[in-house]
C-alpha cells in the first residue's frame, strides 16, 4: 500500500484475496501491507471465522519491496507461494530471488508486457463494464 496505490487497487487486492479463500475450505493465507515496512500482519484459515472484509488496508510511504523478505526472514515465514500485489513500482530490488516461491500480480501499470525479474508475473485485468 504505497503511496502510489489507491482505495480501489487496495480493494481489487482483497477481493483477489477472497477470491482464493472462497475455492478453498481449508487454507492458511497470511496476510499484510507494506510501503517500506510491514504492517497489519493477520492470519486467515478456513475455519476461523474471520472475515476479510474486515482486515484493515494500512501505509501509504514508499515502495520498498524488500521488506517483505526481510520480514520473511525475520519471523522465520517461509510460504508455500508469496503473492505480491504491486502496481510494478519498486524504488529498488524486487526481492530475493532465491528465498520463496513468488508471484507479482501487477496492477494498474500502463507497461502491460511488464515482467517481474524473478517469479511468476500476471498483470491484473479489471473486468469490462
Amino acid at each position: 500500500m504505497s503511496g502510489s496505490i489507491g482505495d480501489v487497487q487496495g480493494r481489487d487486492f482483497l477481493s483477489e484475496v477472497k477470491g482464493i479463500m472462497e475455492e478453498y475450505q481449508d487454507y492458511n493465507i497470511k496476510l499484510w501491507c507494506f510501503d517500506t515496512k510491514v504492517y497489519n500482519e493477520q492470519d486467515f484459515v478456513g475455519d476461523d471465522g474471520n472475515d476479510l472484509l474486515d482486515y484493515q488496508i494500512m501505509g501509504g510511504g514508499g515502495t520498498d519491496f524488500d521488506c517483505n523478505w526481510e520480514y520473511m526472514k525475520e519471523t522465520g515465514h517461509v510460504p508455500k507461494k508469496f503473492i505480491m500485489f504491486t502496481d510494478g513500482y519498486p524504488w529498488g530490488s524486487w526481492g530475493d530471488e532465491n528465498y520463496c516461491d513468488t508471484i507479482f500480480i501487477i496492477h494498474s501499470n500502463r507497461d502491460k508486457s511488464l515482467q517481474s525479474p524473478f517469479g511468476l508475473t500476471a498483470h491484473y485485468e479489471e473486468e469490462a463494464a
